[in-house]
């Protein structure tokens, strides 16, 4: 059954047309598995030598939470809500709201086991990226999804004063494109505190001026040098914050190679050298037992994990890492116990 649901989930996701606004979007799995067979090299990922394994940050503790069934829907297209049963809405009304892009139904027990007192928000609006893109062009339109959602939760709850408290935006797979546009609102982008890319940050690529010479140019595998970081520019502007300790930002990679688009891998590492933040090797676990990790950094508030694995399942297991996620960053943060400083190393 996982199988039928992950390829009607992966089928067919191919780029959103031409150059726009927007990185490109996800994998187009047949084409990957086609290309990543024949790579039999991983993509030209530059990391830092390695070095002696730093302390991994230990998850927080925290008490368990039970959760409304099942997810409900609230009147914007496309999304439904999942709530704590008790005791999520502060004292002064306020709710902390994690928003999550593209098939976050399937990631429901990792989000319940996260540990989070929070509302998880699931929205979903295709296969390919263009839909994540488009739904968002309208610059009021998330803000309105965000009335929607409050209003709602007003009403279950018999308050009148529930508001916005915390906001993350997570996505897996192709919802980057929402994340993208959001972060582009000015207003969304102060209120958002942390952001979770789940195998999720693509980019088309450029030519640099030495590919001239280049007979076959290759289309695929290019390199994080070829990677078109102007795409990526509303990410690594919170990279940037996410590692001064402003933000909190959880970028994780696998190593599909995708037919004719910078890979994750490929975009997480533009991104970290625009950020100036390095990766390192590692071996140390993080996520399902299945997961093979390659690459590490932690700075204060910016997390990168990047796992082997160039199959289908390798970037159906990112969906689930949102549980270790939320519980090693977001819980302590939220609760008032995370200090940037122990994570910089």
């Amino acid at each position: 059954m996982r199988s039928v649901v992950l390829a009607l989930v992966l089928a067919g996701c191919s780029a959103a047309g031409g150059r726009s606004e927007e990185p490109v979007g996800t994998t187009q799995v047949t084409a990957a598995l086609v290309v990543a067979k024949a790579a039999k090299a991983a993509p030209r990922v530059a990391v830092a030598a390695p070095a002696v394994e730093a302390p991994q940050p230990e998850p927080a503790v925290a008490e368990p939470v039970a959760f409304d069934a099942p997810f409900t829907g609230f009147g914007a297209a496309g999304c439904s809500y999942l709530a704590p049963t008790s005791e999520f809405i502060g004292a002064d009304g306020a709710i902390d709201v994690v928003w999550h892009f593209h098939a976050g139904q399937m990631a429901a027990a990792d989000m319940k086991t996260s540990g989070l007192r929070a509302v998880f928000v699931s929205c979903g609006y295709g296969i390919g990226s263009g839909g994540y893109s488009s739904r968002f062009e309208d610059p009021n339109r998330f803000g309105a999804m965000m009335k929607s959602l409050t209003r709602m939760i007003a009403a279950r709850t018999k308050r009148s004063d529930v508001h916005l408290g915390h906001l993350a935006l997570a996505s897996w797979s192709a919802g980057f494109a929402a994340v993208g546009r959001i972060l582009s609102v000015p207003q969304w982008y102060e209120a958002t505190d942390a952001v979770l890319l789940f195998d999720s940050l693509h980019a088309q690529y450029i030519d640099l001026p030495e590919d001239a010479k280049l007979k076959n140019k290759p289309v695929a595998a290019r390199g994080a040098d070829h990677v078109d970081v102007k795409m990526l520019r509303r990410f690594i502007r919170f990279a940037t914050d996410a590692a001064a300790g402003k933000k909190t930002m959880v970028v994780t990679h696998s190593s599909i190679v995708p037919p004719d688009y910078a890979s994750t891998s490929e975009a997480t590492a533009a991104l970290m050298r625009e950020v100036g933040v390095a990766t390192r090797e590692t071996s140390a676990p993080f996520g399902l037992p299945n997961m093979t990790p390659s690459v590490t950094a932690d700075e204060a508030g910016l997390h990168v994990r990047g796992f082997r694995g160039q199959g289908p399942h390798d970037h159906f297991d990112h969906l689930h890492l949102i549980g270790d996620a939320v519980k090693t960053w977001l819980v302590p943060r939220w609760s008032g116990a995370y200090t940037p400083a122990r994570e910089r190393h």
